[in-house]
């Protein structure tokens, strides 16, 4: 893709685009890091992704559609620009390159869904469906992260985030070696989040045909 897009390189704290924005296209990135969030509801601003080395970002902007998340580098980072037209040129030649799009575009709206769901919920599964999204994103059960970034990306203190992952560990969830997280058990931390989510479901849909009563 590097030969088909222009090439652009962004200091660090560069916006490339702000939720609601109008699309131009979207972005390859191939050095660097880019952060993903949304403003609440309330108008704060919440985290929901980082982008990484061989990552697409800016999917929902192809065809003038409006961004549905604000993008920014975290530091210096290369990214190649593909305007509807360049892309709509390198599909021609090389068919495949539709089918990646699309793939990376239903996974993002996915993400972009249970991120509004869980961006209120308690801090357990806040972490526990960051944790899952490293797994599906990377494929790799160890995850090397600190627990001042996991806390920083949930919201939350560094002292909370060591309380909740023992308590997962205690579940047979996870466990912890050194700095390191080692996922143990994917289908019981994906059914816990399942039942999370289902359980959110229900709730909005109660409170859209519960009436209240008449006087």
């Amino acid at each position: 893709m590097k030969g088909y897009g222009e090439k652009k390189v962004f200091n660090k704290n560069k916006v490339l685009f702000h939720q609601g924005e109008t699309g131009k296209g979207f972005y390859y990135l191939t050095e660097g890091e880019v952060k993903i969030s949304v403003i609440s509801n309330e108008g704060h601003e919440r985290t929901i992704d980082y982008v990484r080395q061989g990552e697409l970002l800016g999917e929902q902007g192809f065809m003038n559609a409006p961004y549905a998340t604000t993008a920014k580098t975290t530091t210096t980072s290369t990214l190649y620009f593909f305007s509807d037209q360049t892309f709509n040129s390198l599909c021609s030649e090389i068919p495949e390159a539709s089918i990646v799009f699309t793939n990376s575009l239903i996974m993002k709206v996915r993400l972009l869904a249970e991120s509004i769901v869980i961006i209120n919920a308690p801090a357990e599964y806040r972490l526990a469906h960051f944790l899952y999204k490293l797994y599906r994103k990377t494929g790799e059960h160890n995850l090397k992260i600190s627990q001042i970034a996991l806390g920083h990306f949930i919201g939350t203190s560094r002292i909370t985030i060591y309380k909740i992952l023992k308590q997962l560990e205690q579940k047979g969830l996870i466990e912890l070696k050194n700095r390191d997280i080692q996922l143990l058990n994917i289908e019981e931390l994906e059914s816990m989040l399942n039942l999370f989510f289902h359980s959110s479901s229900l709730s909005e849909k109660q409170k859209t045909t519960i009436k209240p009563p008449a006087i």
